[in-house]
């Protein structure tokens, strides 16, 4: 790191560290600030300036507790709604937007129809929502710092490009303004494109980011593909192509009729998709059907077969306790598949880490647009603190 660069990094890092901490606060004073991290009252004095001037904290007039003789200060409270990030993912041939502010609490949620062909989907299509969006946060008088895309496909993050994606035709990597060039021309706000089920991962996370238990977290989503997100040590993990995750392209092995046989193998994603369970059971779960008593037995079991077994190795080879499932289907066949899934996980594992294994379902019915928008306030949040004289 350049010498240079020091003074302005660290400024950015202290103010980032105070945010976060009055965000988990959410009322604290400028003397209890001194107190957790030890910075000193005129730094924390600068800061809490930059942040009550960008109404990201708003001073109360109460004042705080009163320790010792010296004069009290007036209580600061952390304010959510200070900027606001717009939030776009994808499931299948619907995509869901909605307006997320600074705690991750999502307003004004919509899901609608994407036109797509054999090779384009038409984002356009979406460009009404995110104006009306847009004009719901200047009648509220709170900026849009920008828009998070999680779009279904290999995706390199730090360069929105799209690295892979057979449905468009897409095997090289290529600009994301280049694939959707009429969508991405008329945004007038920054926007910032990750891989769908790692930004639902990032939403899990985010709504759950006081949780220790949860700085190392696997998401596993279930409906018309199988993919999962991974956070390791509170950050997403992206492997070194962009391409960590990928459950759905394990390998699972058939075993063959006869020993002179080659083995087959399948795919995951295509021996418990949708699909799968509405060839081999008549049923379609995306319909929410009523289902008999057996019929719901029958799928989870055979679910639980190959996830468990899946699960297990990923435990295994990522000393992971805690995982989230989600998608249509696991909504579909409700908390018994998770029951059972950990049931099924559990005789695969060694006595230690049975004890920390935990499964849950999603906190949240819209994760995947939170964690669009937690990708915008991730990047915007230190460019912002770093620009602050």
């Amino acid at each position: 790191m350049k010498q240079h660069y020091m003074p302005n990094y660290l400024k950015a890092k202290n103010r980032m560290m105070i945010f976060e901490l009055l965000r988990k606060q959410q009322i604290s004073s400028r003397a209890e600030l001194v107190r957790l991290t030890g910075i000193s009252f005129p730094t924390i004095l600068k800061i809490v300036d930059s942040l009550l001037e960008h109404r990201i904290i708003i001073e109360l007039d109460q004042l705080e507790p009163r320790r010792g003789a010296g004069r009290r200060g007036h209580l600061l409270q952390f304010n959510p709604r200070a900027f606001y990030a717009i939030g776009i993912s994808f499931e299948g041939q619907f995509a869901s937007v909605g307006l997320v502010d600074l705690d991750g609490t999502c307003s004004h949620c919509r899901t609608m129809c994407i036109p797509q062909s054999d090779d384009r989907v038409a984002l356009e299509a979406l460009l009404p929502e995110i104006r009306e969006l847009c004009a719901i946060a200047a009648g509220e008088q709170v900026p849009v710092l920008g828009i998070g895309i999680g779009f279904p496909a290999m995706i390199n993050p730090q360069e929105n490009t799209i690295l892979s994606k057979t449905t468009m035709n897409i095997y090289s990597e290529i600009p994301f303004a280049d694939a959707f060039p009429e969508f991405t021309s008329a945004l007038s706000l920054p926007y910032y494109v990750d891989n769908d089920v790692n930004l639902s991962c990032l939403g899990e996370f985010f709504l759950r980011r006081y949780d220790d238990s949860c700085r190392n977290l696997l998401y596993i989503t279930l409906g018309t593909g199988c993919g999962s997100g991974l956070i390791l040590d509170g950050a997403i993990w992206y492997g070194s192509s962009y391409v960590s995750g990928e459950l759905g392209n394990m390998r699972i092995p058939e075993s063959p009729l006869h020993p002179e046989a080659p083995c087959v193998y399948h795919r995951l994603e295509d021996l418990i998709n949708l699909d799968a369970i509405r060839c081999r059971f008549g049923t379609d779960l995306s319909l929410n059907p009523p289902l008999s008593e057996k019929t719901r037995r029958d799928i989870i079991d055979y679910l639980c077969f190959y996830l468990g077994c899946s699960l297990a190795n990923l435990i295994y080879t990522l000393d992971i306790s805690h995982c989230i499932l989600s998608g249509i289907i696991p909504q579909a066949l409700g908390p018994d598949l998770i029951r059972q899934l950990k049931a099924a996980t559990e005789p695969l594992l060694v006595s230690y880490q049975q004890q920390f294994l935990k499964i849950e379902p999603s906190i949240s019915p819209n994760t995947h647009i939170i964690g669009a928008a937690a990708s915008v306030f991730n990047r915007q949040m230190e460019t912002l603190f770093q620009n602050i004289p």
